[in-house]
């Protein structure tokens, strides 16, 4: 997929990779009307640009002629990646690589997403970006690969750190509760894993913010403050006028059997925001009521 936005001569021009994925449609619903300035936004998905693949992405950036590569596509699978340890160090490590090197030759700038999985969720207080990552599984090794081969590559790198994602059209399970409390399904969720749901439309308004800076470098991005999915389905509930019972609380252990480790309590800091003055991430629950506004069809 390619889609191309008119543009205009004040306009800066972006190639969103991943297009197709949660994120990569939030940035392309945000970009060409985001309150620092819109975007030229061309838009390509995996079939439109295989981001391992050189010769591909020297052919996307030459021609979308894009001044900031938005990188969303990466292998997420978490559970599969311990079975493919080469399909997912070929997508998150070798991957953001090629992406680094490209934009290094054409003067652009790169925005990779990595996630909060580089570090094990040990730790009682939160993450910042002067904490070594300590990672557990293969997905999250490939992700650390990946940071750091594209910072080897090319100086012109944001690398945003985000987790707990949910928005519109999203397959994960925190984009999926919305949907199935107002089909009228019973919801069980972890009431032991601790993060910090992200509406994918505040990464996509920070990203943009910080895309038109030179302050390059490692970013986390998440909203404020924490909770256990299953009270953040509560709180869903009780925004929706469901009764409580319509979510049961489940013990880490007593859900499905997973393959790969996962942090117990994996909170990130914003600190490099916060002192670039572009953290702009509310309390996780104004953007959890935000995105219900968003998914609230008008009466």
């Amino acid at each position: 997929m390619s889609t191309t936005m008119s543009p205009t001569m004040s306009m800066k021009r972006a190639l969103v990779l991943g297009a197709n994925g949660t994120l990569g449609q939030a940035l392309c619903a945000y970009l060409p009307t985001a309150e620092a300035g819109s975007w030229q936004v061309e838009a390509r998905d995996r079939g439109g640009c295989d981001i391992a693949n050189p010769a591909e992405v020297e052919r996307a950036l030459t021609e979308s002629r894009a001044e900031v590569v938005f990188n969303t596509a990466a292998f997420t699978n978490v559970d599969r990646a311990e079975d493919d340890p080469e399909g997912a160090f070929r997508a998150n490590a070798l991957a953001p690589e090629i992406l680094a090197e490209a934009v290094e030759r054409h003067g652009a700038k790169l925005l990779h997403y990595s996630t909060d999985f580089v570090f094990d969720g040990e730790r009682p207080r939160a993450y910042d970006e002067f904490d070594p990552p300590t990672p557990q599984g293969l997905y999250a090794r490939s992700k650390v690969a990946g940071e750091q081969l594209a910072a080897a590559a090319t100086r012109r790198l944001f690398v945003m750190r985000v987790g707990c994602l949910y928005g519109r059209n999203g397959k994960n399970f925190p984009s999926t509760i919305l949907r199935r409390l107002r089909a009228g399904e019973t919801i069980r969720a972890d009431r032991e894993r601790v993060g910090s749901p992200t509406w994918v439309m505040d990464v996509a308004r920070v990203s943009a913010a910080l895309a038109v800076t030179g302050h390059f470098g490692l970013y986390h991005g998440t909203s404020q403050g924490e909770t256990s999915w299953a009270d953040y389905a509560r709180f869903l509930a009780a925004e929706l006028g469901l009764p409580a019972e319509r979510v049961v609380g489940q013990a880490t252990h007593e859900l499905p059997m997973m393959k790969a480790p996962r942090p117990r309590r994996a909170i990130l800091d914003n600190r490099m925001l916060r002192l670039r003055g572009l953290d702009l991430f509310p309390e996780w629950q104004a953007a959890a009521r935000a995105f219900l506004r968003s998914e609230t069809p008008a009466p």
